[in-house]
């Protein structure tokens, strides 16, 4: 897959288009992609995706602390990669490109430069100033411009429409089995291992302290979860806990601990991928050390079940 960061380099004759911010690649954004792979086969062109970073909030409403992200770019592409689009063309997202209207987003972007053979649009996507321009402007416009538009059907689970808000509202409430339904994989983050209090190997459960690598990514409600930890291409099952560790700390900062099990190397500094497979419990103050730790050989029993209940994800 090529990726561009600038519509004036974009070397590609005539694509199938999509356009969208994308995050998180849910079942939903799978479908957009498939419709995009048939035409570019029917047209026998290739595919271009359009996506933007930052995200448009975070640039026009300055509310970076607030709105946490599924994916970072890095883990966006990779994701419209393994889908099998050709290309991806990512636009900085400023101030000034917010205030382009959408007509002329569609005749001076798309089809001045890029020349589609035809654009394939979600249901309920908007571009342009203030987010007026949408699939019946480019309906409009298609004999004009020369290009065919298509508009995609929302995909639902258990009745809802699926969107990248409603994975974060699900993360939010620990809900890791509708999230998980929604994206069509586990959901994961990537940190670095940090040194931590050194508590858990004191009572036979030692933890990786993860730090994610980026800020913005959304963290799953507080509590214990069944995991995977990805080291090295090789995936191990895990108990991880997200809370503020009210039985040792102050309660003061969240933090994101992993016991391995199985695993005894050190890997202070390493990078290392978690993919939730379920939420075991909510996260709960113990009278003592002793009592922690008989809750967490029942949590390691449970880790272990559920892991074993899901697939392993490649």
């Amino acid at each position: 897959m090529i990726i561009y960061h600038d519509i004036n380099e974009v070397n590609i004759s005539n694509p199938v288009v999509t356009i969208g911010f994308f995050d998180g690649v849910h079942l939903g954004h799978s479908a957009i992609m498939d419709t995009v792979k048939r035409h570019a086969i029917g047209y026998n062109r290739q595919s271009l995706l359009i996506t933007f970073w930052p995200h448009p909030r975070k640039v026009l409403h300055n509310d970076d602390q607030k709105l946490k992200l599924l994916s970072t770019l890095n883990e966006k592409q990779q994701l419209i990669f393994e889908k099998g689009i050709d290309a991806v063309l990512v636009i900085e997202f400023t101030p000034e490109f917010a205030k382009t209207p959408a007509l002329s987003f569609i005749e001076d972007y798309l089809v001045r430069k890029l020349k589609p053979s035809a654009i394939v649009l979600g249901y309920n996507h908007a571009f342009g100033y203030k987010g007026q321009g949408n699939y019946n402007l480019l309906k409009q416009h298609e004999d004009r411009f020369g290009y065919r538009a298509t508009q995609v059907s929302p995909v639902s689970v258990d009745g809802l429409n699926i969107s990248s808000t409603k994975i974060r509202e699900a993360l939010n409430l620990g809900n890791l089995q509708h999230a998980n339904t929604m994206l069509g994989r586990q959901y994961s983050i990537t940190g670095t291992i940090e040194g931590g209090q050194q508590v858990g190997r004191a009572i036979g459960f030692p933890t990786a302290n993860i730090n994610p690598s980026e800020a913005f990514k959304q963290v799953p409600a507080n509590g214990v979860y069944a995991v995977w930890v990805r080291y090295e291409g090789t995936s191990y099952p895990a108990m991880l806990n997200i809370g503020i560790r009210p039985t040792l700390g102050d309660g003061l900062e969240r933090t994101i601990e992993a016991h391995i099990i199985g695993f005894s190397k050190n890997i202070y500094n390493e990078e290392i991928t978690v993919q939730f497979a379920e939420k075991i419990r909510d996260e709960q103050k113990f009278d003592s050390l002793d009592s922690l730790k008989e809750q967490l050989k029942v949590d390691k029993k449970n880790a272990v079940k559920l892991l074993n209940a899901h697939s392993n994800a490649s």
